[in-house]
């Protein structure tokens, strides 16, 4: 299995691929470039996929980067794909209040991680004007370099371009990127700091279902789904955040399509259902201070859940099951949940595969971030991305502590940043992991989640 699920990205490069020491040490920050993709979906017609932006976007991002890449730093952050939409031919936008929110929170994010510049690669024509504002709006807020190309201007046109046809405009968006790595900055020398991962992405998003995915379909074909009152939706949440020294800040986002991809074979054609676009980025604020962290607030995930169920419903949807892999999301998607339901009458519900793996006690009891189960899953989906002799294990608890007080599940907990109860951001023992051991559980648990979605639906 690979990681290509995520975004059609140079693996180098891809922000999610890193662990936070490769943030913390990353030398020369002041100097490397950081791009953040915003594409949105749109009806491309008859022969187009509503994700037709990215796509194209995704295909010329990764082109210009692979020309550029050698001679100096660039990190590419997973896609934003919750922008404005076009009234008319445009889905699964939101409001421009969330739109400029979400920018906000996620250059916030990248200031707090050490960079300088931010770039804002926009191959959504509507999003042009919201975001040209944003970045002056950055620039005055947070002191940050921000950058602008809107593909436009290179010439894209998803209504009527291939992914052949990128070629000349990747070598134009290449060109701009090492103009703008030059741009108030003396040179730094010879050294990339680029990561040697070299597994190959997929071409097209979500590769692995995009027979159940949305945006795959074209707007005809989304307009004509039988029954869409009876049928599920399943909206993945997660997360970008640390996950110790030996793990890429991308674990949550990357094990849900991962649990999901395995899911889905062993559910195909008994029930109704579909994939709404994941939210990739979450609630992760415990983990500031840990760099490569990127957090929305309580608010922006609020809105962006509600405006992303809102259209579903208006597309004829009436039941949304979300699929959370991130804990810190799990009390903004309780509120939220209730509030779809009261508010826009969906039946809605959260729900988990509901797979324990076989632990020790200690490790069940305290073992929830960067530990023994995520590193095996990782390890069996993902390997070269997991460093195991970086990995360590540090608990927040023990069984035998004294009195009541924790921070998870007791009597009394208390409010805790990461760095509050672990050094290197790991809670459990990472290094008892195995890659036998997460083929086994990712099994386990994508049998678990496959009945979990039979049953919703």
């Amino acid at each position: 299995m690979s990681t290509s699920w995520l975004a059609n990205a140079d693996p180098a490069t891809f922000w999610a691929h890193h662990a936070w020491t490769d943030f913390a040490a990353l030398p020369q920050k002041e100097y490397a470039v950081v791009v953040l993709p915003i594409y949105g979906f749109i009806d491309g017609g008859a022969d187009r996929p509503l994700d037709q932006e990215e796509t194209l976007g995704g295909a010329l991002l990764r082109r210009a980067v692979e020309h550029v890449k050698t001679h100096f730093t660039m990190r590419v952050l997973p896609p934003l794909r919750f922008a404005l939409a076009a009234k008319d031919t445009g889905l699964f936008g939101v409001d421009p209040e969330t739109a400029h929110g979400l920018l906000h929170e996620i250059a916030e994010s990248v200031r707090a991680a050490g960079f300088h510049k931010l770039v804002f690669f926009n191959a959504s024509p509507v999003n042009e004007p919201l975001v040209s504002t944003a970045a002056v709006d950055i620039r005055a807020a947070l002191g940050l370099r921000t950058y602008v190309i809107h593909a436009r201007t290179l010439g894209l046109d998803p209504a009527r371009h291939a992914v052949e046809d990128v070629a000349p405009m990747a070598e134009h968006l290449a060109q701009l990127l090492t103009e703008i790595r030059r741009h108030l900055a003396p040179q730094p020398g010879n050294s990339s700091g680029q990561s040697k991962i070299e597994n190959q992405n997929s071409k097209i998003p979500f590769p692995s279902y995009r027979y159940y995915y949305l945006p795959a379909l074209t707007r005809a074909q989304l307009t004509a789904i039988p029954a869409k009152d009876q049928a599920l939706v399943v909206l993945p949440t997660a997360a970008i955040e640390q996950h110790g020294p030996h793990l890429p800040v991308g674990v949550d986002a990357i094990l849900g399509q991962a649990l999901l991809a395995a899911a889905l074979p062993k559910i195909a054609g008994r029930v109704p259902f579909y994939i709404a676009p994941p939210l990739t980025y979450g609630k992760s604020n415990e983990h500031l201070g840990f760099p490569g962290t990127v957090t929305l607030s309580a608010r922006t995930l609020h809105r962006l859940l509600f405006a992303l169920a809102t259209q579903l419903r208006e597309l004829g949807f009436r039941r949304l099951a979300i699929f959370n892999t991130h804990g810190g999301n799990s009390t903004v998607l309780a509120t939220t949940v209730r509030e779809l339901r009261e508010t826009l009458g969906l039946d809605a519900v959260i729900f988990r595969h509901g797979f324990e793996p076989d632990v020790s006690a200690q490790e069940a009891a305290w073992g929830y971030h960067a530990d023994e189960w995520e590193t095996s899953l990782m390890l069996a989906c993902a390997p070269e991305l997991v460093r195991m002799k970086q990995a360590v294990c540090e608990y927040p608890a023990r069984l035998d502590d004294p009195g009541e007080l924790r921070p998870e599940n007791a009597p009394a907990t208390f409010a805790w940043l990461t760095s509050d109860i672990s050094k290197s951001g790991v809670m459990g023992d990472a290094t008892k992991a195995t890659a036998a051991k997460g083929r086994r559980w990712l099994d386990a648990a994508a049998t678990a989640l496959a009945e979990r979605i039979a049953d919703s639906a």
